[in-house]
């Protein structure tokens, strides 16, 4: 089924004019909707939202990044659509779950960091 390579998982944004993109750490941000990586951007970089391109990242483009050796941090809603389809692809991941645990600042943003390890 090629049409999940497709799928839209969710939002990743770069600094307009520059290459840099929004990372927590060394990895990649992606967020379920675009308010919330507006929120990331806020919380993460202390910048201007309106200061970057938010752009939707499908499967496909994360796979090909995490295989190029890409890291990514998801949200949980992102995280909720990326997982279904890494399953399907055979990829052990954990489910990623916030039950009442609650955030350690008002501040806090709960990101999942996914990185590829190459079994063979």
């Amino acid at each position: 089924m090629k049409d999940k390579f497709k799928k839209v998982v969710g939002y990743f944004a770069i600094r307009t004019g520059t290459m840099n993109i929004v990372c927590d750490g060394d990895a990649c941000v992606i967020a379920g909707s675009q308010k919330a990586l507006n929120s990331y951007i806020s919380k993460l970089m202390g910048d201007n939202p309106v200061d970057y391109s938010i752009k939707k990242t499908r499967y496909g483009e994360i796979l090909q990044g995490m295989r190029m050796g890409g890291v990514y941090t998801f949200d949980n809603k992102a995280y909720n659509k990326f997982l279904p389809l890494a399953k399907a692809d055979g990829m052990p991941f954990a489910e990623f779950k916030i039950e009442n645990d609650p955030k350690p600042h008002k501040n806090a943003v709960r990101l999942m960091r996914i990185k590829w390890f190459d079994t063979a």
